[in-house]
């Protein structure tokens, strides 16, 4: 199996890799869990350091730079882009380290509830994928198979992508999460014309416990969470959460069965 440098995947979280080559970075994250890992952490890093960038300071232009400038201004992407491309590895290692050290960085402690990191943090990947319009998932729903085969082997369990079409629900395809080192399948749907608004199926192994349907806001997103058979399921978009709380009944015993 291949293993790509650090500056491969940078390239490939960027987006500024040829298809040959994001394809073969692709199989890679597929197949190798210390790529995927790194692939994450990367990924995570953008966002920490598109955040930083974000901040008024860094939009300011001097008169002198200005006034030597005859092409209209860059988009606010533009302008972004070769920081971050800078602080990207910086950010990355950061987080590695941090991770590294068992500081829980993300969210939650390594004393609290696995279900309830497991909740707080794919609210906080949905807001941040669900502005992603190229990226909102890292295998399209063209591949449904392969995505079958892949989490479900990640969760060591047969995986159906259910079919949520007779809810105007779209399959658009599918990412790993890992919360608390664990690999977390989110299979993301969406309605026609809102593509920042998609609603995800997330899929992790838990406890043996049954627990009932919870609902719950957070980030100013909803979400439905259960458990059943060994594994905890979350349910997050911008729906209202008694839909929500209907279509994980409905969805409940289908993914028993998958």
């Amino acid at each position: 199996m291949t293993r790509f440098d650090d500056a491969v995947l940078v390239a490939y979280v960027d987006g500024e890799l040829d298809e040959s080559t994001a394809r073969k970075v692709e199989a890679a994250i597929a197949q190798d869990p210390e790529t995927h890992r790194k692939v994450e952490l990367l990924r995570r890093s953008a966002v920490l350091a598109a955040a930083v960038f974000e901040q008024p300071k860094y939009h300011q232009v001097t008169s002198g730079i200005a006034s030597n400038v005859s092409a209209p201004p860059p988009s606010r992407w533009a302008r972004l882009r070769p920081r971050w491309r800078f602080a990207l590895p910086i950010a990355a290692s950061i987080v590695a380290a941090l991770i590294g050290f068992g500081v829980g960085f993300w969210r939650g402690s390594a004393e609290s509830d696995f279900a309830e990191q497991l909740l707080d943090e794919v609210a906080e990947y949905h807001v941040v994928f669900a502005r992603e319009r190229e990226h909102q998932v890292e295998v399209t729903a063209d591949r449904i198979d392969d995505i079958e085969s892949w989490l479900g082997e990640r969760l060591g369990r047969k995986l159906v992508v259910p079919d949520l079409s007779d809810r105007g629900l779209t399959f658009r395809g599918a990412r790993l999460l890992v919360v608390r080192h664990q690999p977390v399948a989110q299979l993301v749907y969406g309605f026609p014309g809102r593509h920042d608004r998609p609603l995800a199926l997330c899929i992790a192994a838990g406890s043996s416990d049954e627990n009932q349907l919870r609902t719950q806001t957070e980030n100013g997103v909803n979400l439905a969470m259960w458990a059943r058979k060994g594994f905890i399921y979350v349910l997050a978009g911008w729906i209202d959460p008694s839909v929500l709380t209907t279509l994980a009944g409905e969805l409940a015993p289908k993914l028993d069965g998958a």
